[in-house]
């Protein structure tokens, strides 16, 4: 039931993502041709000041879907809808704040937004825009969270899908017919308050105890949840900082049209690290069921698959695009708008790193180790600003991605520790060494396909493009498939996607 449900989550994850990332790169190609690059930069950079300030959510959504796994596992309906009660009105109170705490920062815009034809009052409104736009998705968080805590996330996953297809359509026609960034962002505000509701009505058809029900939580479990709270607010502070910061370092310390430039390339690589997280979204639910009902030896057998699962993913996007980012953009947005080559190699590390990282951060969250949790967030971040800030006026944009890589890997292996000491009580090196290992695989795969790929004779870019798509996508898997042909990570995954396919071809023949 765990393996169908994190599965079929995932699935429709991928589908939502990659129906989302065609449409993403033309929706930029319109962007770029409308408003410029320097709308572009302004776009992406506001996006991560904006990101920053969901730190006022504190982590409370973390908090209350752990809460839940249990009432949702042993079918305690009057917990689950007190849990929602509290949450629903917290809610509230949170995107107040955000509103409020983004209005007070305004003055700052014009020390972060510079190098721009734009005046102050334009960035401003648009700043505003995209306050509005983040404060009222808090309104029906709640709601969202019981269908994740309740392996339910593909139903988010098909209406996210639907109305990103809207949103992206409906936003190109606005820009093409407006050529203005605001007009595009007040459409994407009201789209989605339009999808929020119709998931609330969804929700409320599904689990129609929870309208019924308006019990509110008792004192002492109110100050277990802000306890955890106290303790994964450091956690999300710290991924705040290491995922959000570096458009806001970027253009800070180089310049907001380098932002632009950038976040060409992130349109690819945040695509495929939304995929990554789809892994983490589906098995939020299933995990947390997990470590209630069964033994360490199971867990620890699970997390095992789950990491070879993110490697045979994570290694077969990295050497697809060491090929291929750079011809690709080439293609769809101009040679003009290249990165250097060795920024990309390290932005790619980044992606590699952000997506081999997910099972371990899923696992801690969702075994409620965050009072430990909470330290080594603590380092993570202080690295993360430190190393970033220091190489960044060294060297630059490389610099800046250089301190998230360090971030990623200190906090995986403190991450690993705690979890095998505190939950599994096993050697916690197996799995740092195999991961190790997995690292120098994909590296050897991506030096072993660029060679083969730069002997491509100088053909049209197009046909020389998609031979070295077919080279990129061949030898990981052909790699990865010989190698760990034999290993018990790899006939786990194989006999459960051949189960669940199979159970679903026997249900549709009968």
């Amino acid at each position: 039931m765990r393996a169908e449900a994190t599965i079929k989550n995932s699935l429709w994850g991928l589908l939502q993502q990659f129906i989302i990332c065609i449409l993403s790169i033309f929706s930029r190609s319109v962007m770029i041709n409308t408003i410029g690059i320097e709308g572009v930069g302004l776009n992406g950079l506001l996006t991560n000041v904006v990101a920053v300030l969901s730190l006022a959510e504190m982590g409370i959504g973390t908090a209350i879907i752990f809460h839940m796994f249990k009432p949702l596992a042993y079918h305690d309906e009057e917990k689950v809808s007190s849990l929602l009660n509290f949450y629903r009105r917290v809610y509230l109170i949170i995107a107040v704040t955000v509103f409020t705490v983004g209005l007070s920062i305004m003055p700052l815009m014009r020390y972060i937004v510079h190098d721009v034809s734009y005046s102050n009052s334009y960035v401003l409104r648009i700043f505003l825009l995209f306050l509005i736009q983040t404060s009222s998705s808090y309104l029906f968080t709640y709601k969202r969270s019981l269908l994740s805590a309740d392996q339910k996330q593909y139903i988010i996953s098909i209406f996210d899908l639907v109305m990103k297809i809207v949103t992206i359509l409906g936003g190109i026609v606005i820009l093409k017919m407006t050529k203005e960034l605001s007009y595009y962002l007040i459409f994407l505000t009201l789209a989605g308050l339009v999808n929020n509701i119709m998931i609330s009505i969804k929700v409320d058809r599904m689990y129609p105890y929870i309208k019924r029900n308006k019990n509110l939580l008792e004192r002492s479990e109110r100050k277990s949840i802000f306890k955890d709270v106290k303790n994964i607010f450091i956690g999300r502070m710290s991924s705040t900082i290491t995922n959000s910061t570096d458009n806001i370092l970027i253009s800070a310390l180089v310049g907001t049209i380098v932002t632009g430039l950038y976040s060409n390339y992130t349109i690819i690589l945040n695509t495929l690290t939304s995929i990554m997280n789809q892994f983490s979204y589906a098995m939020m639910g299933s995990m947390g069921n997990m470590v209630v009902t069964e033994t360490s030896e199971h867990i620890e057998k699970v997390l095992k698959t789950l990491v070879f699962i993110m490697f045979f993913i994570a290694s077969f996007c990295s050497v697809c695009l060491i090929c291929l980012i750079d011809p690709f953009i080439t293609l769809v947005f101009g040679e003009n708008l290249l990165l250097e080559r060795y920024v990309v190699y390290i932005c790619i590390g980044v992606f590699y790193f952000s997506s081999i990282k997910i099972p371990i951060w899923i696992m801690v969250q969702a075994s409620g180790l965050f009072k430990v949790d909470k330290y080594i967030a603590i380092a993570g971040s202080t690295i993360n600003l430190v190393v970033s800030f220091v190489l960044g006026k060294m060297i630059g944009i490389a610099g800046i991605l250089l301190g998230t890589i360090c971030t990623y890997v200190i906090q995986y292996n403190l991450k690993a520790v705690i979890l095998y000491k505190k939950i599994l009580h096993k050697n916690y090196m197996r799995i740092i060494l195999i991961t190790m290992f997995y690292f120098i695989i994909t590296c050897a795969e991506c030096l072993f396909t660029s060679f083969l790929v730069i002997k491509l004779p100088d053909i049209n870019p197009y046909l020389r493009f998609i031979i070295s798509g077919i080279i990129a996508a061949s030898v990981p898997l052909i790699i990865n498939c010989l190698l760990f042909r034999n290993r018990p990570e790899f006939i786990d995954f194989k006999n459960r996607c051949l189960s669940i396919l199979g159970g679903k071809l026997h249900r549709r023949s009968a």
